[in-house]
């Protein structure tokens, strides 16, 4: 069946990319191309995102924000 020749029958590279995979010496998270950039970002907005959760949780504790309860 030569019409699916390509799909099939292909040169198997993976130990030779296993290869130069295994021999980079920084950690496995950062081995992917991009990495450094993606794990930045997440970071930045995982930082945020807490941020934004711990300020709200204090200022329900405290109530800022409420208007003051008139004395009748």
């Amino acid at each position: 069946m030569a019409l699916l020749d390509f799909v099939y029958n292909r040169p198997n590279r993976v130990l030779e990319l296993q290869k130069k995979y295994q021999a980079d010496t920084r950690p496995i998270y950062l081995r992917p191309a991009g990495a450094r950039v993606t794990l930045a970002t997440y970071g930045v907005l995982f930082s945020l995102g807490m941020m934004s959760t711990l300020y709200g949780m204090g200022c329900l504790v405290t109530g800022y924000g409420k208007p003051a309860p008139k004395d009748a």
